[in-house]
């Protein structure tokens, strides 16, 4: 006995395995995204994943007509479903819980490959025809292979499409999961090809599923469950991103408190000791000299950010590519790259003019310090130490263009 196919329900199975290997996709990473609370991510995975693979299976039977009238037993249609769910929580929990070896892929595969072929031929035998249904040897080995390779496969791309970060992994996901329902498909008709029926088989009675009434009703409740499913699943996505942002952010904050001068922006004590060491550890033959300036009020208060800020310009407008920190409230400390008679060339005609720049000269006494690197030291602590400026008359630089003191005032 021949049966025919319904085009459109076979289209519309194949769409229903596909809206199931998103939901897969997704509800795997929701699991990969929590430490705590994935229970009812994967109860609620699996449900609406084996519902979606489980109603593909029974759409493409419901597609497929025979000249009698065909109907199926609930409690082993409702077994079927029962297999599908218990699939896809497996699926699931394989790459959802830990990481995906060579021997989890191909156990996992071996009891997914089962469970889809349980619930394939438990939906035919719900059928319970008179004379029983036989199945063709090589199609149905073939059916099984598919099965197997297809949970695989099915692994594989669950366990790498891990985030969604650009458009790029959204179309990825979209592909993978059209691959992973033409696998699904490919493996439902595979069987339904396998399946031989008997003129004239009849289906027992007793059943009370009649295949007529039940295409739109299951085709709807699928849809409507995946379509939830991958609501929740974005919804849930978009929260965790929102949370990632607002903790980055917060990091970002904490280091900007924690690196930062908080009146003058510049980096603090701390941050430049970090530039130091990665200067370091760069090992340059010419160095990098440090010149610390320190303003000193004439009456003895501390100077302004203000104060600060002006000076900051004026290194800046004479030096536009020294690094410029802030690593107490009276000291800028400028870091130059160079030999130290290249930076002292450079650093004299700027400290002649903060000699005579009005705005400072009025109210601060200006007193420099320098060290260099090798020469002065081989860590950032004991750099910034010898760059600090202490009270004294001694020159600036020398004709070599090297201090001839650790200090200078102005």
């Amino acid at each position: 006995m021949q049966g025919t196919y319904d085009f459109w329900l076979v289209a519309l199975s194949y769409l229903i395995a596909s809206l199931a290997g998103f939901v897969a996709l997704e509800f795997a990473t929701r699991l990969r995204a929590r430490d705590r609370q994935r229970q009812p991510w994967l109860v609620g995975g699996a449900v609406s994943m084996g519902t979606g693979i489980w109603s593909m299976h029974f759409v493409g039977m419901i597609a497929f007509s025979l000249p009698v009238p065909i109907s199926y037993d609930i409690g082993i249609t409702f077994l079927s479903w029962v297999a599908a769910v218990a699939v896809s929580a497996i699926a699931l929990y394989i790459v959802g819980y830990g990481r995906l070896t060579a021997l989890t892929l191909v156990a996992g595969a071996l009891v997914m490959g089962f469970g889809v072929c349980l619930m394939h031929y438990g939906g035919m035998f719900a059928m319970r025809m008179t004379p029983g249904i036989s199945y063709q040897p090589g199609l149905f080995a073939a059916s099984v292979v598919i099965a197997v390779v297809a949970s695989g496969a099915a692994l594989l791309i669950i366990a790498y499409l891990k985030e969604v970060a650009t458009w790029k992994d959204v179309a990825l996901r979209i592909g993978a999961a059209m691959i992973m329902g033409l696998a699904v498909v490919g493996m439902h008709y595979t069987g339904m090809a396998a399946a031989v029926f008997e003129d004239g088989a009849r289906c027992y009675a007793g059943n009370d599923l009649p295949a007529a009434m039940l295409s739109w009703p299951t085709t709807v409740s699928a849809l409507l469950i995946l379509g939830f499913g991958i609501w929740f699943a974005l919804g849930d996505a978009r929260h965790l991103a929102a949370r990632r942002v607002a903790a980055q952010e917060m990091e970002s904050r904490v280091r900007q408190m924690a690196f930062t001068d908080k009146d003058t922006g510049l980096p603090n004590r701390a941050q430049l000791s970090q530039i130091i060491t990665d200067r370091l550890r760069q090992r340059d033959t010419e160095g990098f000299a440090l010149v610390t300036f320190r303003l000193e009020a004439h009456d003895g208060a501390l100077p302004t950010s203000e104060a600060m800020s002006l000076l900051c310009d004026r290194i800046l407008a004479a030096l536009p590519r020294a690094i410029i920190a802030r690593t107490q409230t009276e000291h800028l400390v400028a870091l130059i790259d160079g030999r130290m008679d290249h930076v002292g060339a450079r650093c004299i005609p700027l400290i002649e003019s903060l000699r005579h720049d009005a705005a400072l000269k009025a109210r601060f006494k200006l007193i420099v310090g320098s060290a260099h690197s090798p020469s002065d030291g081989e860590n950032a602590q004991w750099l910034l130490l010898r760059a600090a400026p202490k009270a004294s008359s001694a020159g600036l630089f020398d004709n070599r263009g090297i201090r001839q003191t650790a200090n200078s005032v102005v």
